[in-house]
């Protein structure tokens, strides 16, 4: 299937790279029309001029978009094509909505030993698996790489149908910055636990914290220093939580922590351990500079008076309120 957007490989490595100017007309044509997902909205770049050994489909599908543009969208190539992602009219896959990414920002090469992503100088940099691309690096499948305030996920599978709605279902339960669960899929989570444990007499606890003074953050260096920021975090609290445990970006700079069978007093530890890690741990800038931060946390566990999951959440967002109020950094618990 032939489609927009393809850019040829030549087998004679003496030539350069022949832009079909045809394509990138209709590329920029459909740029202009609502950028909304359509649930099956595919682009195709084909027309491979030599042989591989590698005969699958590649699919970059857009997972995070800081305007929540073109979710879900999937751009395809076959072997021997290459795509370059920036703000330039003639880019294959292009974001002239997205200020921090650069006119000429990246490529993606299907080459005859695998798929690469390349930086092209930008501004900003690319991001592979949060981290800084240098040079050439190839992509594995279930890549994700991060080109301004923009999020790929990359497939290169035999069931690439199979692949494509399975990312997308992960799209929809996840947030495509963090990987964290987003907000619907875990108040469906919260749901389902606050009701068995008010069931069955079990404990059950939260966790709600936030990130201290992060619009200061955002306005002085940037909002992809406040994307780091948030990538930094849920590294972190993926790696000091226990599996059973519901973790999830609930809100901007927002985060949720539910922990099943756990009284109050082990959720208490947990907050207290994240707060610690999170106060000295130093987030990384690429090209820009070291940031520390702070965050504040409030905790509640289920009580007898409470009928429903918006009870126990609500006092623990009031937990939240206090600790901020109170100074920032630091644990507060309510248990009455």
């Amino acid at each position: 299937m032939n489609g927009p957007g393809a850019r040829r490989l030549v087998s004679d490595p003496s030539h350069a790279l022949e832009n079909d100017r045809a394509s990138q007309n209709d590329v920029a044509e459909s740029r202009s029309a609502d950028r909304s997902f359509n649930g099956e909205e595919t682009i195709v770049a084909s027309s491979p001029l030599h042989r591989t050994a590698l005969h699958l489909e590649a699919h970059l599908i857009v997972i995070a978009h800081p305007l929540e543009h073109c979710l879900g969208r999937r751009y395809s190539l076959k072997p021997g094509t290459v795509m370059e992602v920036g703000r330039a009219s003639d880019a294959e896959i292009g974001f002239p909505e997205v200020p921090s990414i650069s006119r000429r920002h990246a490529r993606v090469s299907y080459l005859a030993e695998g798929v690469c992503l390349e930086d092209l100088g930008s501004r900003n940099g690319t991001f592979l698996n949060n981290h800084l691309v240098q040079g050439r690096e190839s992509l594995q499948s279930g890549d994700r790489f991060q080109i301004g305030a923009v999020v790929f996920k990359f497939l290169l599978e035999e069931d690439a149908e199979h692949a494509y709605h399975e990312a997308i279902h992960q799209m929809v339960i996840c947030d495509g910055l963090t990987d964290l669960f987003n907000r619907r899929k875990f108040q469906e989570e919260f749901d389902r636990e606050f009701t068995r444990s008010r069931r069955y007499v079990r404990p059950v606890s939260l966790i709600l914290f936030d990130v201290d003074h992060f619009k200061r953050i955002n306005d002085s260096v940037g909002h992809l220093a406040g994307d780091a920021v948030l990538q930094g975090i849920a590294r972190l609290v993926k790696e000091l939580t226990r599996r059973e445990q519901v973790v999830a970006r609930i809100g901007g700079e927002e985060f949720a922590v539910l922990c099943p069978e756990t009284p109050v007093t082990g959720a208490e530890v947990l907050a207290e351990k994240l707060r610690a890690a999170f106060a000295t741990e130093i987030i990384e800038i690429p090209g820009q500079t070291q940031l520390s931060i702070t965050c504040s946390f409030g905790v509640a566990d289920l009580q007898p008076r409470m009928e429903n999951s918006s009870a126990l959440f609500n006092t623990a967002d009031r937990a939240l309120y206090q600790a901020k109020a109170a100074g920032r950094n630091r644990v507060v618990t309510i248990t009455a």
